[in-house]
């Protein structure tokens, strides 16, 4: 797939530089200058889908994805293609894998299958099964129990093609992904905000039902007319192992900052919570050993272990990029980057869908099901939302809150000492936490809200003296 040089600039500088992924150089001395420019470069935004969420790009930025990932299957897309180029690719497999047999010593080729995409057509190709796969246990080799399949899928709409590739899927485990992915894949038109639930890639949607364990990915580039030293990154995946180290943690342990400490200058660090998306910033203006300065501004949402709605995804803004391996000074100041990266920082959000729950469509809600809010921003939609906690929740893990109302910590009812047993007292403690939008409703009276705290009645506390107020082998 044909790479822009923004891209090509990105993968380059991260392996060339030494010291920092860019740097900074401290302009500003024209505050009013500095200010019309960023308003001029930022008058006109547009709207972007990456993955489960939406960003808000200067109009005009030139964008692309890297080939998204989703259940072990890879999609490129490729514009300008012809109808007479597909057939040309699809007749190259067929033909060189025509000529070659299957580890069972069989023809490769096993069939061919055309298949409607939810607007367009597509044809699949299964070749190249493969023995089971032997595992080690105890030092020993097992023979294995899933064969290997390879299954590529081509189809055409709007001058772009979309091509899915699946290698060594396991069988039966896996062999359907491509099938089921190629029927659920709406193709977009550039630039177009799908309303149905689903993962966005380039100019398509894979529809829902998708899971976790699909384990979908995919990065986001873009570079902005007239700066072509800035360069933006959005990257979207599923936790499935572990939640790696945060962002601030991270920072505080680079070597890179303790070993070249002179070279940076930070412009911002801390928590921050994106339109009730938890996450965490590190802005920095750093020097390069090769004397120009630029910026590397990063913020990151850990989100939580196996949820499509809550992945882990990370915002990058870097100015100062030049040809691969030569870095060169930053065409904004610092002033201009803050503003800018507020700008597009702030525009982030889960994109809101049309989807039906307990009966009621969501087509005019604000936020999509899934929405996290953090404990003390607004509730950015009235439904019920449940906080990560599940057990011990004074009033219940599963809450009703209105649009605007402050989100509260969970109280969590600590286990009693020995003391407290026998004197019968209890003990609390309130937890700062991540409340999710599990379902949409309409407002429930005042008098009902107020009975009930499972739709937003106070629970009862205890006593304030007992209240603690800190705080296998194949894919």
């Amino acid at each position: 797939m044909k790479w822009t040089l923004s891209r090509k600039m990105w993968v380059a500088g991260v392996t060339a530089m030494i010291v920092i992924t860019t740097a900074g150089l401290l302009f500003g001395n024209n505050h009013n200058h500095d200010k019309t420019k960023v308003n001029n470069m930022t008058q006109k935004m547009m709207t972007v889908c990456v993955g489960r969420f939406t960003i808000d790009l200067p109009e005009g930025a030139e964008v692309e994805f890297t080939p998204a990932r989703i259940a072990s299957v890879d999609i490129q897309v490729q514009s300008g293609y012809t109808d007479q180029q597909l057939r040309s690719e699809l007749e190259q497999l067929e033909q060189a894998v025509a000529l070659k047999k299957n580890e069972y010593d069989r023809p490769s080729m096993e069939k061919k299958l055309d298949v409607e995409a939810i607007n367009f057509k597509s044809t699949l190709v299964y070749y190249g099964r493969e023995k089971p796969v032997a595992i080690m246990e105890y030092g020993q080799r097992v023979p294995g129990t899933e064969e290997g399949i390879s299954i590529e899928a081509f189809g055409l709409k709007n001058s772009v093609a979309y091509h899915f590739t699946g290698k060594s899927l396991a069988v039966p485990r896996s062999e359907n992904n491509v099938l089921k992915l190629v029927k659920n894949f709406e193709a977009l038109m550039p630039n177009q905000i799908p309303t149905h639930p689903g993962f966005c890639i380039e100019k398509g949607l894979i529809r829902d039902p998708l899971d976790a364990a699909d384990n979908e990915s995919v990065t986001m580039f873009a570079s902005l007319k007239g700066h072509p030293d800035v360069a933006i990154r959005l990257d979207t995946s599923i936790n499935r192992k572990q939640i790696e180290d945060s962002l601030l943690v991270r920072d505080s342990e680079s070597e890179t900052k303790r070993e070249y400490a002179s070279h940076f200058k930070s412009l911002g660090k801390g928590q921050r919570i994106i339109n009730a998306i938890p996450g965490e910033e590190v802005l920095d203006r750093v020097k390069d050993l090769n004397g120009t300065s630029a910026h590397a501004f990063m913020w990151e949402g850990p989100g939580l272990m196996n949820d499509v709605l809550a992945p882990t995804i990370t915002l990058e803004i870097q100015t100062g990029k030049g040809r691969p391996g030569q870095p060169i000074n930053s065409s904004l100041s610092d002033e201009e980057i803050l503003q800018l990266w507020q700008r597009v920082s702030s525009s982030l959000k889960i994109r809101a869908t049309a989807t039906v729950s307990g009966g009621k469509t969501a087509a005019a809600s604000k936020v999509a099901l899934g929405q996290l809010a953090a404990t003390g921003s607004a509730c950015p939609q009235a439904g019920f939302w449940e906080c990560k906690e599940s057990e011990n929740v004074v009033g219940g893990s599963r809450r009703f809150f209105r649009e605007g109302e402050n989100m509260p910590p969970a109280t969590l009812t600590a286990p009693p000492s020995f003391w407290r047993k026998l004197s019968g007292e209890s003990r609390s403690e309130h937890i700062s936490t991540v409340w999710r939008l599990v379902d949409y409703t309409t407002l429930p009276d005042e008098d009902e809200v107020d009975s009930n705290p499972e739709i937003g009645g106070k629970p009862a506390l205890p006593n304030s003296s007992n209240v603690d107020d800190s705080t296998p082998g194949r894919a």
